[in-house]
């Protein structure tokens, strides 16, 4: 289970690398009001990956694994991932403006803009497909599923905390490294990795 947890919480974590709205919002939380607000929004941008990978977990478990569909939804990662890191490969810089208007309630500010990311379902779908026997383990039960939905919260978590700290000691300076496209880059190797690894299983 502690293997599941921190592959996971890589995964989590490798994906949440990628200049999108919480990262940018949590940076700008931190430099415009305090580190305080950064952690807050931080937490609540984590938060909505428990929800997505659980509905996701929940909604595979319907079907029955020893159907057709199943072995047909066992390809699904492939595609997901290839084009998850396509996207991070092609994802250019763009113009991150530090002011904003103060946020009264930064942790839900940070479950919204989480939640409105409509990526989180189907990847944490082909994330938990991707690892269904593929791996030393084979994640089913409940106690694993609680395992892989926290593990989800737990990297994004860490990253964002990343990002608070960092912008709380260099301030706008972190804006270079944060859109910097090797970034997008490690994460886009990182998943089309996983997807090579998948297709090897098929051959």
């Amino acid at each position: 289970m502690i293997t599941l947890f921190l592959l996971v919480s890589l995964i989590s974590f490798i994906g949440s690398l990628h200049p999108g709205a919480v990262n940018i919002a949590v940076m700008q939380a931190t430099i415009g009001q305090s580190r305080r607000a950064g952690f807050w929004l931080a937490l609540g941008g984590s938060l909505p990956e428990i929800a997505y990978s659980t509905i996701a977990i929940r909604s595979l478990a319907l079907v029955n694994p020893n159907t057709v569909w199943f072995s047909l939804l066992k390809i699904l990662p492939i595609p997901v991932l290839l084009i998850a890191g396509l996207i991070a490969f092609r994802q250019k810089k763009r113009a991150v403006p530090i002011a904003q208007q103060p946020s009264a309630f930064p942790f839900w500010k940070g479950i919204v803009l989480s939640s409105a990311n409509p990526q989180l379902l189907p990847f944490w779908s082909a994330v938990w497909l991707y690892l269904h026997g593929t791996l030393l383990f084979t994640p089913i039960g409940p106690l694993s599923q609680w395992v892989f939905s926290f593990g989800t919260a737990t990297g994004a978590f860490v990253l964002l905390s990343g990002i608070v700290w960092l912008a709380d000691r260099y301030r706008t300076g972190l804006l270079h490294y944060l859109n910097h496209s090797r970034l997008n880059r490690l994460t886009g190797a990182a998943f089309i990795g996983m997807a090579l690894w998948q297709i090897s299983q098929f051959l």
